[in-house]
C-alpha cells in the first residue's frame, strides 16, 4: 500500500468517524447499529475498489483508540 493510498483510507475513515460522532450526539437514544450502518456504507463506497471493509473499519477503530496501528 502506497502512502497516498494509506492517506486516502485515513481521510475517508476520518470523515466517517466525524459523522458517526455527530449522529450519536444528535440521537443518543437511537441504537448505534441503526445509525452506523448507512453512514459507514456511504463513506466506504468511494474506496471500495481498493480496500476491504474490514480495513476501513479497522482504521476507524485506530482513530478511536480501540486498536493500535500496525
Amino acid at each position: 500500500m502506497t502512502e497516498s493510498e494509506r492517506n486516502a483510507l485515513r481521510s475517508a475513515a476520518r470523515r466517517c468517524n466525524e459523522e458517526l460522532h455527530q449522529a450519536v450526539a444528535a440521537n443518543p437514544k437511537t441504537p448505534f447499529d441503526k445509525l452506523s450502518g448507512p453512514i459507514i456504507k456511504r463513506h466506504y463506497q468511494p474506496i471500495k475498489p481498493i480496500y476491504r471493509l474490514v480495513d476501513f473499519l479497522w482504521t476507524i477503530g485506530v482513530l478511536n483508540g480501540q486498536f493500535e496501528e500496525r
